[in-house]
């Protein structure tokens, strides 16, 4: 009886306000936020009106890389989106005009969005650290360039990343200086409606985004894509079709570099948009509860657990606590249909934690000597929580292993003044490059090899390094010969017909690096780092056309089997000495 009344006096207490610093930290943030990606992102019917018209890998195909683009083609489609006998309501387009060229594409831009009056644009606040704030402020704004500016509407388009690199919330309005600038969105909602700016916002400048449509899987479009830009163009396209849409048009290729991680896949910026335009039209706002609201519940969990496993036999406290746990879930479900958005998981661990911290008392610390019950349960209860702490902690995934590989570094040389002689026609020059990346990649497979990145028109591969392999400093080289080989004679066609000469350099060191997965947890690489890596890039980089250069470390391995020129020792970047290297010149 005494040491039970040391336990509610004493222990419970600390244990208790221990559970309350443990959860005020919020050490399950990632885990609660993959928690409330499963319970609320429910995909649902897309709004009748809106319509993305992609910029994607056909339209690229078709009109060539995005940054060579003329801004006549934008005024085109203006023209073209409002030529029938109706309109689209609104014409969006995400994509910064903040830099005027002052040439007549730029007036013929501005004309057709003067003309138009239906057009908003796309603008971005500048973010950056002013004097002694801890995190980065507005320090200016992006705003479409002079010409345009009197003519259309314009609205924000910066993303909210959450620490784990995931977008869930986004931006209403930002006020900066003695303005209120709105959303990309929020300024659609306001032409399409007729009502003001303010209408669709809160005192909250963020909202969370439910996401109603999905992006696309597997190379299919995502539910909001209508239709590819240059479909805009063809001979057939009836503009009376979107007589009254929303028509957003935006970048839907990767190579744009506007897709983004998002709580129900990879979405590009303009389907993020999409789903918050729809939100706001569906005056569907979703608001996180106050830290105030999640850590009274939190409180009062904790605390109805303790006093449950306290007063009452785990015969009947077990069925209560999991039986609440089970309606707050339906709870906050219910509450994010009214538009609050709760925390799911970590109320349910502040339920747990109490339960099991009782269990593990009656049943095992009662278990032991009644006269040294306390110093046990105390040590016991520490051990309990640390424990928890490293395993929700854990990353073993990143740990890597330390071994002994081959590394090759292949770089096109000559591709510069290729590209330049083919700047009027960027599709030969991708198929070039990807001719040669093919010809590494397949030198390298030949070879039992891995190819573990490209880097612009550079490849890095690994032997030994994803699977245990026998020779493999010799299938390196045996590979590096081959593209020397082939490069050679993919070079005659190529001099014959543009006049360059092109050809790989290629480095191939070996040695002890560390091979893993590294990464954050939402982008992972297989791939090494260490001085071996580092080694074969700098003998890459030193190598001239059609010369492969290895280390005297590959060479003592491979001696005998193998043809090489001793060159004078070379000083590479990074090392303190001249390094011996040879210049293959054969296999036996």
């Amino acid at each position: 009886m005494k040491n039970r009344q040391i336990k509610k006096l004493i222990v419970t207490p600390i244990v208790t306000l221990a559970l309350l610093v443990l959860f005020w930290a919020d050490p399950f943030w990632g885990l609660e936020l993959q928690m409330q990606d499963s319970a609320f992102q429910q995909p649902g019917v897309l709004h009748h009106n809106i319509f993305i018209v992609g910029i994607d890998e056909a339209t690229l195909a078709e009109f060539g890389p995005f940054h060579l683009w003329s801004r006549y083609l934008m005024a085109q489609a203006i023209e073209i989106l409002n030529s029938g006998y109706g309109q689209p309501a609104v014409i969006a387009i995400d994509i910064l005009y903040s830099e005027a060229a002052y040439d007549e594409n730029d007036a013929a831009l501005a004309l057709a969005v003067q003309n138009a009056d239906n057009v908003v644009l796309a603008s971005s606040v500048i973010m950056g650290v002013e004097g002694t704030a801890l995190s980065p402020v507005p320090i200016g704004m992006n705003l479409p360039f002079d010409a345009l500016l009197p003519h259309v509407e314009h609205g924000i388009v910066n993303g909210i990343i959450d620490p784990d690199g995931i977008i869930r919330n986004a931006l209403t309005h930002i006020e900066f200086g003695e303005n209120i600038y709105y959303s990309f969105s929020v300024a659609i909602a306001a032409m399409y409606t007729g009502q003001g700016l303010s209408d669709f916002t809160h005192a909250n400048p963020e909202v969370f985004i439910h996401f109603t449509g999905l992006p696309g899987d597997q190379g299919l479009p995502g539910d909001f894509f209508e239709m590819s830009f240059v479909d805009i163009f063809d001979p057939f396209f009836d503009p009376d079709w979107y007589d009254g849409a929303i028509i957003l048009i935006g970048p839907y290729a990767l190579g744009m570099m506007d897709h983004h991680i998002v709580a129900s896949g990879i979405m590009y910026g303009v389907e993020i948009h999409a789903n918050v335009l729809q939100m706001l039209l569906d005056g569907n706002y979703k608001q996180h509860a106050s830290d105030f609201v999640k850590i009274a519940i939190i409180f009062a969990f904790i605390v109805f657990a303790m006093l449950a496993g306290e007063f009452l036999s785990m015969r009947f406290a077990t069925p209560l606590i999991i039986g609440l746990g089970i309606g707050y879930w339906f709870f906050a479900i219910n509450f994010y249909g009214q538009g609050i958005v709760l925390q799911v998981l970590s109320p349910q661990i502040a339920l747990a934690i109490p339960l099991l911290y009782n269990i593990i008392y009656r049943y095992i610390i009662e278990a032991t000597e009644k006269n040294r019950m306390r110093n046990v349960f105390k040590k016991y209860v520490d051990a309990s929580l640390a424990d928890i702490l490293v395993e929700e902690g854990r990353s073993g995934d990143e740990i890597g292993q330390k071994r002994h590989i081959a590394v090759l570094f292949a770089d096109v040389r000559g591709f510069t003044p290729l590209s330049e002689s083919l700047q009027d026609n960027p599709e030969r020059i991708v198929q070039i490059l990807n001719e040669y990346l093919q010809l590494t990649s397949t030198s390298v497979f030949n070879n039992n090899g891995s190819v573990d990145k490209f880097i612009g028109d550079s490849t890095m591969a690994l032997f030994n390094g994803f699977v245990e392999q026998e020779d493999y400093v010799y299938k390196a080289v045996k590979s590096a010969w081959d593209m020397k080989e082939a490069g050679d004679a993919l070079n005659k066609e190529l001099k014959e017909q543009f006049g360059v000469d092109i050809g790989f350099g290629i480095g191939v060191h070996c040695g002890e690096a560390v091979v893993g997965n590294l990464g954050p947890s939402f982008r992972k690489d297989f791939t090494a780092i260490g001085d071996p890596v580092n080694t074969a890039a700098r003998l890459e980089s030193n190598a001239q056309r059609s010369q492969v250069l290895i280390s005297q470390e590959v060479y003592n391995i491979l001696e005998g089997r193998i043809h090489a020129e001793r060159l004078e020792p070379m000083k590479l970047k990074g090392k303190s000495e001249p390094m011996e290297i040879y210049s293959l010149t054969g296999m036996v």
